[in-house]
């Protein structure tokens, strides 16, 4: 029986993810005349080059409008951003009626997608459309589902995992011995208890991972262990990359997975494992062909174009069969993935992308990764599907982004991840100690700032420097595995950019793109480098400034869960109040740093940046360790 205090608990979710829906799509809006067109393009939030090749009648009053463009040789689709439900603005070229118009996604394909709109759709056919993204409903409908499910939950699995996350029911232990000897060998002494611990569980457990830690290799342990005795498991996490990196490694232990989502979310190389193109590929689908075929021929005859050749009683008659036909194709498909999910023993996608009508009930094991970077309502969806739930994240780094103010202080911006931290006792929760990305210098102060000091670096990677690639010549750059070059009177202010309404430094920027620039010159590969910066309109100036193929300019936030062997970060602040925005945010410190295999230049202006205290004691660390450099000295 749920409480009063579940009941307000969850109600306000309610409230907060409206909100906040509201506010993503304002934001959208805006987007819109702030981003150039080829960065949204390159976001995927923009396709342009699309042709209307035609408008039918959807159900109650819609038009059901379908847009073409040819591949232009893309690796992956233009819609790779889209998704079914998406709110979009769709704008017409010179001589169409009317020039936009708001429209839902109704079919995403590789090449074309379908636009459901209120009412008549435009006049005409014709190339020069645009569609640009300005919301996704869709994931906002599931997370509203997803609350109510576990409000409405009562003596169920789900019951008691909304009462565990309330504080209002002890987790428990197994007890007995679940697991056999380990799959992977060289699992340290921290990753296997981390195993241990998540399967002796009886309803949650926590895996915290610090960068380069080994999160993934431990939940592939987990999984495999799981699939052993003979437990149906479903690995989910709030964003595409995240799955495709788990669902890489478990093929290559040959276990059955399905991953579910649209087929051009899912990295190229693993596509034969998403279901769609599992459904496609069964003999049993020439059917849907067959059914679809039939049912475009009609729809086509049945268009708008040309209803004047059919009275209204043969129209209606068409397009009853056109929707029976419809039915029976997708009836067909969903058997056909509700029998390939059944046969798979681990089901994987994103939390927004995972089917509850599919999967057919309760997972034995439901593992949450990047489960820091997922908002609570979000991590409910999976949740709604659990026997027992499994999070592996880490709370020092970026939590997710919340568009609306008011949402994040009203606790949006509070992951269960990070409520289950401070409710589960110690022996549910297991921190992983040993990283394998960075030289032990570079580990050193986030170690000793985020992880209470617990980090070991690896043997491997302990003393390894840039100057030990391959072709990689030594130098005062690459010998050394960090540096902080300090721009204080270098005349570097920062700048406020208008347009994307975000900080720039033109001087830093140049000074990176020259560290950058020598780098690359002592033979560190274009791809083995990022250049980062926790600020959009910086970014936009570094890629204006430096066009290197395989070098990857970006964001900080952007990066979360990547590594290079090297990386230079430009922090952009330089002002007489030292201000430092959000650089407050000392977790986005944390991913800049912990991005570097080898190598990170840290580029900053001491002057502004030490009135902060976590700031103040990197640069004493820089100083220690004799590498706090000039901006003169390049």
């Amino acid at each position: 029986m749920k409480s009063k205090y579940a009941q307000k608990f969850f109600e306000r979710f309610l409230e907060l993810i409206e909100i906040e829906r509201l506010a993503e799509r304002d934001e959208n809006m805006r987007e819109l005349g702030r981003f150039p067109l080829e960065t949204r393009v390159a976001m995927g939030k923009t396709v342009t080059g699309l042709e209307l090749v035609s408008v039918d009648d959807g159900v109650g009053g819609t038009s059901l409008l379908k847009f073409t463009r040819s591949s232009k040789g893309e690796e992956i689709s233009p819609f790779h951003s889209m998704g079914p439900g998406d709110l979009v603005m769709v704008a017409f070229p010179a001589g169409f009626d009317p020039k936009t118009m708001e429209a839902t996604l109704y079919k995403v394909e590789d090449s074309a997608v379908t636009a459901s709109v209120n009412g008549p759709g435009p006049s005409r056919l014709g190339p020069g459309c645009q569609i640009d993204l300005i919301g996704s409903e869709a994931t906002y409908k599931q997370m509203k589902r997803a609350l109510t499910a576990v409000l409405d939950a009562k003596k169920s699995r789900l019951a008691a995992l909304r009462d565990i996350a309330l504080g209002k029911r002890d987790p428990k232990t197994l007890g007995a011995k679940r697991w056999r000897d380990p799959f992977n060998d060289a699992l340290n002494e921290y990753q296997r208890e981390a195993v241990r611990t998540c399967l002796e569980a009886e309803d949650v457990a926590l895996v915290h991972g610090p960068p380069g830690t080994g999160k993934t290799t431990v939940l592939v342990e987990l999984i495999r262990q799981a699939a052993a005795l003979g437990q149906k498991v479903l690995a989910t996490a709030p964003s595409n990359v995240a799955v495709d990196n788990v669902l890489e490694k478990l093929l290559a232990t040959g276990l059955r997975c399905a991953r579910l989502g649209h087929p051009a979310r899912t990295l190229e190389s693993l596509r034969e494992a998403n279901l769609a193109h599992m459904v496609e590929a069964d003999p049993s689908y020439d059917e849907v062909r067959e059914l679809d075929l039939l049912r475009e021929r009609l729809a086509r005859k049945g268009s708008r174009f040309g209803r004047g050749q059919l009275g209204y009683g043969e129209r209606q008659e068409r397009e009853r069969e056109i929707r029976r036909l419809w039915r029976k194709a997708r009836d067909i498909e969903f058997e056909l993935s509700a029998q390939i999910v059944a046969g798979a023993h681990v089901v994987l996608g994103t939390h927004a992308g995972i089917s509850r009508k599919l999967a057919d009930g309760a997972f034995d094991l439901v593992v949450l990764d990047e489960a820091s970077q997922a908002t609570e309502p979000l991590s409910w969806v999976p949740l709604t599907m659990a026997r027992k739930a499994v999070f592996a994240g880490d709370s020092m780094q970026l939590p997710p982004t919340i568009y609306s103010q008011e949402a994040a202080k009203g606790g949006l911006s509070t992951t269960l991840f990070e409520r289950l931290k401070s409710l589960l006792p110690s022996d549910l929760q297991t921190l992983l100690r040993v990283q394998y990305r960075m030289h032990e210098t570079i580990m050193g102060f986030p170690s000793r700032e985020f992880y209470d000091d617990k980090l070991i670096a690896d043997e491997s990677v302990r003393t390894h420097t840039a100057a030990g690639l391959e072709g990689v010549a030594a130098g005062a750059l690459t010998e050394s595995p960090l540096h902080f070059i300090d721009t204080a009177g270098a005349g570097f202010d920062e700048t406020w950019n208008e347009l994307l309404e975000s900080r720039e430094n033109p001087g830093e920027a140049k000074l990176a793109v020259k560290i950058a620039s020598a780098l690359l010159a002592s033979g560190i590969r274009p791809k083995d480098l990022a250049i980062l910066t926790p600020y959009v309109a910086q970014a936009r100036l570094l890629k204006s400034l430096l066009r290197v193929p395989g070098l990857e300019i970006g964001s900080v936030d952007g990066f979360q869960g990547r590594e290079k062997e090297a990386a230079v970060v430009s922090l952009v602040r330089s002002n007489n109040e030292a201000e430092v925005g959000f650089l407050a945010d000392v977790r986005r410190m944390n991913v800049a740093i912990t991005r570097s295999r080898r190598l990170l230049v840290m580029i900053g202006d001491s002057a502004t940046l030490a009135q902060h205290p976590f700031y103040s004691r990197f640069i004493d660390y820089a100083d220690l360790r004799g590498i706090h450099r000039s901006a003169y000295e390049f």
